[in-house]
């Protein structure tokens, strides 16, 4: 009985050494390694070079938007105050069977630079960018959201990186209002975009944001129906093409937070379920031919997903090796068995607490942690079962400028 204990024992501390080891690089390791990499073999510097006026090219912001009545008039009125010829922008915006006053808020906007495709049925975000993919006439696409609210100088941030060749998209910064809303949604996303600027100074960004997306027209191609993330397959697609993708820090948006922890959760389920999928559609970009691009993309997101997966190997790692040993309080195994615990009850408890009665800010990275993760792990099994649809209920979220 005892060699078996023994050969349990060392499995289990494997386990658990291993699963944290691999936690720790994709969340701290490999943003520390990027971050360096960038430093010493930076391919792509500060872009100081602009359009002379003269030679702007024309922009089409491209807008698919469904029950968006508490916004769709301010993007409009926000794309019109954009500093960019009017001469050379335009927006598309295509209403996707809204059943509230979007179709007619949008006819109400009376604008030449405005193009509006009403479209009865209901079909997801991604068939209607396809539609109006397919109608743009312009020589840069800027894809964004209906309640992503763009800088002034947002586009001529943006497409000043096209004036060279290779460059295929580029991801402008997205700041959520008020801090980031119910939990620490607002610091991590800061820390992605961190990740993100590291990475495009070596030519690539692992995953862009379809709020502030711009890209060449000619390198779109329609996506499956079924696309739930789309943003991040048309990026890795045109990373697989060979163009330079970069983040623009300077080229600003904002967009109102989550109104609600829970509407928070289930916008974090639905974004994991289309993660597992992007991974299996994009899954040719793990080919090591496609070196540090290759790497970056398996630890920058494959690897976190994968996390959901350690956390659980991680608690009952702990579990098996304190019951077998027997430990007193003051081991460290007992503490990390713990520790994990008190994370995960917390965690459980913040989830169910109402909005106004917030926990303090320095304990939302640990509850937003085990959430996030959690998250990820409800959208595998609702991507792996095939039940998460490509339209979904919205996430409640503030008006832009509203208060919390």
């Amino acid at each position: 009985m005892l060699p078996h204990r023994s050969l349990y024992m060392t499995f289990c501390i494997v386990v658990f050494f291993s699963a944290w080891a691999l936690i720790a690089y994709a969340y701290c390791g490999f943003p520390l390694l990027i971050a360096l990499l960038s430093r010493i073999g930076s391919t792509c510097g500060a872009v100081t070079s602009k359009w002379a006026e003269k030679d702007l090219p024309r922009v089409a912001v491209v807008v698919a938007a469904h029950n968006e009545e508490r916004c769709i008039a301010a993007k409009v009125a926000n794309t019109w105050q954009l500093d960019y010829p009017a001469d050379r922008l335009t927006l598309l915006v295509g209403s996707d069977g809204s059943s509230d006053l979007t179709p007619k808020l949008l006819q109400a906007a009376c604008n030449p630079r405005l193009n509006v495709r009403l479209f009865d049925t209901r079909r997801g975000k991604v068939s209607v960018v396809n539609d109006l993919m397919a109608q743009v006439d312009a020589d840069i696409v800027i894809l964004s959201d209906a309640n992503t609210m763009l800088a002034a100088d947002s586009v001529r941030k943006l497409t000043r990186h096209f004036l060279d060749p290779q460059v295929g998209c580029v991801n402008g910064a997205l700041a959520f209002e008020h801090g980031g809303g119910a939990s620490g949604e607002g610091l991590y996303w800061k820390y992605e975009l961190w990740i993100k600027a590291n990475e495009s100074r070596l030519g690539f960004v692992i995953g862009c944001y379809g709020g502030i997306l711009a890209l060449r027209p000619e390198l779109y191609r329609p996506m499956p129906p079924n696309t739930i993330v789309e943003d991040f397959v048309l990026t890795m697609r045109i990373m697989e093409m060979g163009h330079l993708v970069r983040f623009d820090p300077e080229a600003r948006a904002t967009e109102p937070a989550s109104a609600s922890s829970r509407a928070e959760w289930d916008r974090k389920v639905r974004i994991g379920a289309g993660d597992y999928q992007a991974l299996a559609m994009t899954r040719q970009m793990l080919h090591p031919r496609y070196g540090l691009r290759a790497f970056a993309y398996f630890s920058h997101k494959v690897l976190r997903w994968c996390v959901p997966f350690f956390l659980p190997c991680t608690l009952l790692s702990s579990v098996v090796i304190v019951g077998l040993r027997r430990l007193s309080p003051a081991d460290p195994f007992t503490w990390a068995l713990a520790a994990q615990v008190a994370g995960i009850l917390f965690s459980a408890v913040v989830y169910h607490l109402p909005d106004s009665r917030r926990p303090p800010a320095w304990t939302r990275p640990i509850s937003f942690f085990y959430l996030m993760n959690y998250g990820l792990l409800c959208g595998f099994v609702r991507w792996a079962g095939g039940r998460q649809p490509v339209t979904w209920k919205q996430a409640a979220r503030q008006a832009p400028g509203e208060a919390l």
